[in-house]
């Protein structure tokens, strides 16, 4: 089952091949042209309403719409979030059943669920399988957002139910915009 791995990690690029740098707080965007920008938030580079919540690490690419996040308490979890255009006429939603379709041709469990997160509708697919006595899971979660379509995959070598729990956390966290505290 480790071709299970290699299809989650082909069906969002690959991980490992875009070079990363480790960011804090200012973010530093690297713009197509090679230009480095900084940002002083999560909203200014992802565009994203939220921000990344505590433990999880912000991993800055080469590419300026690919980001990698590493959670801090669980070196197996790994997250990326990529931004793309979808094509005129055709719908998100009907794109992740084709998606969801291509992975019924392998020997995986997989769950297709559509979730909002504050007021933005999320499309997801849940897959999980065995590689021999190790569980592996990834979840995608696509958006529409101001125009841009967003995909976000996490991925664990652990059960998919610890997977949804750092889903949720995750996607409330950068799908939902804060108020500021009182008085700030």
């Amino acid at each position: 089952m480790k071709q299970f791995i290699w299809v989650l990690f082909a069906a969002a690029g690959t991980l490992v091949s875009a070079s990363a740098r480790e960011t804090i707080t200012p973010i530093t965007l690297a713009t197509d042209d090679g230009q480095h920008l900084e940002a002083q938030n999560w909203h200014e580079v992802t565009g994203l309403p939220g921000q990344l919540p505590e433990r999880w690490q912000f991993i800055e690419t080469d590419l300026s719409s690919i980001w990698l996040l590493k959670n801090l308490d669980d070196p197996n979890l790994l997250g990326r979030i990529s931004t793309q255009s979808l094509d005129e006429g055709i719908q998100l939603k009907d794109e992740v059943d084709s998606i969801a379709d291509s992975f019924k041709l392998q020997s995986v469990n997989i769950t297709r669920r559509t979730e909002t997160y504050g007021n933005i509708d999320t499309e997801q697919l849940e897959v999980s399988t065995k590689d021999g006595e190790q569980d592996v899971a990834g979840i995608f979660v696509f958006m529409n957002y101001q125009g841009k379509i967003y995909t976000i995959l996490l991925t664990n070598h652990s059960s998919i139910s610890k997977l949804q729990q750092q889903r949720h956390q995750l996607m409330n966290n950068i799908l939902v915009e804060k108020s500021p505290p009182s008085g700030a």
